[in-house]
């Protein structure tokens, strides 16, 4: 199956193209802000390294991902666990912590 690992996104948050390699997608964004109009800035995603390119007329940015923490869950049952076993809620009775 061919992969494609590497997505280019609007500003707007709309897939616009994915990619088996990032030289490719790198290089299709910049082609594609050349051609006009696209919302800006384009960003170039890798979320297997965790990093990404974000690009606009005036720059081409690397922007490293860190996770500053990680959260607890919500109290909705997890995935596999039978529903018949679950407690009965109104809808919007779940919480997030």
């Amino acid at each position: 199956m061919n992969e494609r690992r590497f997505v280019v996104w609007d500003a707007d948050g709309r897939p616009l193209s994915a990619f088996p390699d990032f030289d490719t997608a790198h290089e299709w964004a910049h082609v594609r802000i050349r051609r006009g109009p696209a919302r800006l800035p384009l960003t170039l995603d890798d979320r297997v390294a965790k990093v990404s390119r974000r690009l606009s007329h005036a720059r081409c940015e690397l922007v490293a991902w860190a996770e500053f923490a990680v959260l607890p869950g919500c109290d909705l049952p997890a995935l596999g666990t039978p529903t018949n076993d679950a407690p009965q809620r109104q809808s919007g009775q779940y919480t997030c912590a």
